[in-house]
């Protein structure tokens, strides 16, 4: 069985990706084609939750597939019902698919390019996706949503990983938080293969089977006004944590600490997805 692996992995990853790119096409053209609905709230959350059962049938391919196995850390004690920002680091490109498949209904930060792609565009904007170059006004407006009780979704260094070394955060999402009274949830992304990394072509195939955790970290209070708290030393506890390594736990963040991060408790251990 084992000589067969390569050839198998090789057919099977170049399958999937093209199985995904036709769907994504189809969810485009479906929301084109549903372009007279009003942008009306419900009808975002509607589109919202089409794009979620499309991550999560994208996951159990993957699984199926035996290119991937995916294991999901501490996510039956995500707050459900309430508005929150999550903040993950970005390893690798299909990491919004990752999360996307665990949140039924959730607004993305996406980047401008995202607007003209035939497989994500469309089905983006219906879904109330913010465009990351709109500034204070996408600032602004994502911390309506994520007031009006929508889980919000970034990755703070605004790119992938370079090499599996982290980018320097921008602060965006702790203004957004900080205005929409929401706390932070942290998540780690991790892949023992180079799947998708930043500067490597999407064709050229990584060992695989590859290894994905997808684990909770902190969930941080809202943050403090800024007369109480820098957002400068929010977001410098933040990167350190994400910077610690996945073993790490809250006491690593650097010192001193932010008073929202010195208080937060590490998140619980979860289940397996395969």
């Amino acid at each position: 069985m084992r000589v067969f692996l390569p050839a198998y992995h090789l057919l099977a990853y170049h399958l999937s990706f093209l199985l995904f790119g036709m769907l994504g096409l189809a969810l485009n053209l479906a929301c084109l084609g549903f372009g007279w609905l009003p942008a009306t709230a419900r009808t975002e959350r509607f589109f919202q939750r089409v794009i979620h059962r499309h991550c999560a049938f994208w996951l159990r391919w993957l699984s199926w597939a035996r290119l991937v196995r995916f294991r999901f850390d501490g996510f039956e004690a995500l707050p459900r019902h309430r508005g929150l920002v999550l903040a993950a680091n970005h390893p690798g490109l299909m990491d919004a698919t990752y999360l996307l498949a665990r949140l039924p209904e959730a607004v993305f930060l996406f980047k401008p390019a995202i607007r003209r792609n035939p497989v994500l565009g469309a089905a983006a904007r219906r879904a109330g996706y913010l465009a990351s170059d709109g500034g204070h006004d996408a600032l602004r407006a994502a911390a309506e949503k994520v007031a009006a009780g929508h889980t919000l979704v970034v990755f703070p260094e605004g790119t992938r990983s370079r090499e599996g070394v982290l980018q320097p955060f921008k602060p965006g999402f702790i203004l957004v938080a900080r205005r929409a009274g929401a706390p932070i949830q942290l998540v780690r992304i991790t892949c023992d293969s180079r799947l998708l990394v930043k500067g490597r072509a999407w064709w050229k195939m990584p060992r695989l089977r590859a290894h994905i955790t997808i684990a909770l970290g902190p969930c941080l209070p809202p943050p403090p006004p800024p007369l109480d708290e820098k957002t400068e030393t929010i977001l410098a506890g933040i990167e350190a944590w994400f910077r610690a390594g996945a073993d790490a736990a809250p006491r690593a963040f650097a010192a001193p600490p932010p008073a929202a991060v010195a208080t937060a408790a590490s998140a619980p251990r979860g289940q397996t997805a395969s």
